[in-house]
């Protein structure tokens, strides 16, 4: 599975096999679909950024659904904070650096559409974040699996490109996952040599 492409041979969102996603934005070559002044300005601190990973829909104080302007008066609009990589659509595909790594949101028609993250210090109430573990537990049948595994609703490698995605996955709202071709939400929890190494929420498929 790879992100769409971002519109710039410098910018890309690299997800290695064992399925790290994670928006690494170099500085946009200059073209109708990039902004290289934006890209190149330096980030500005939220006012408040609490460290709250609300499953699947919420870090900080960016969620799914959210007015793209309340995104932007708190942690910057592009060249204020917001680092662009391509405007799409009725909206645009960015980065924020925050502690230490990069936040990716898309915003599509005013509003969060996608938020992608690697970064440690967003946790859930548990301390369940970047960095856990989660253990695969018994073999079960899955949709596409018949020794498969689930974990609190999500099912592992059922989201597949041309290759498995190393995730766990969960479609739509309810306490079980859907089908990976049903309507989303969607959310993806990205693992590396056995802990978790970045997520994605989106309100739409995963593509």
């Amino acid at each position: 599975m790879k992100m769409r492409r971002l519109g710039s041979r410098r910018a890309a969102a690299v997800l290695p096999a064992s399925g790290v996603l994670i928006l690494l934005a170099a500085a946009c070559s200059s073209g109708a679909a990039s902004d290289p002044a934006a890209t190149h300005s330096g980030a500005t601190r939220p006012a408040s950024d609490p460290p709250l990973l609300i499953p699947w829909s919420r870090i900080g104080d960016i969620s799914l659904g959210q007015p793209q302007a309340r995104v932007e008066r708190e942690y910057g609009s592009p060249g204020h904070g917001v680092h662009l990589v391509v405007r799409i659509t009725n909206g645009l595909q960015g980065y924020y650096r925050l502690h230490g790594g990069e936040v990716a949101v898309e915003f599509r028609g005013g509003r969060v559409e996608r938020i992608d993250f690697g970064v440690r210090y967003y946790r859930t109430k548990g301390g369940f974040g970047v960095g856990s573990r989660i253990p695969f537990g018994p073999c079960v049948r899955t949709f596409t699996h018949r020794c498969g595994h689930r974990w609190h609703g999500f099912v592992w490698n059922e989201f597949k490109h041309d290759s498995p995605c190393g995730c766990w996955m969960k479609v739509g709202r309810g306490k079980r996952s859907l089908p990976p071709s049903s309507p989303g939400p969607w959310t993806l929890i990205w693992v590396r040599h056995g802990r978790v190494a970045g997520f994605t929420f989106s309100t739409t498929f995963v593509g």
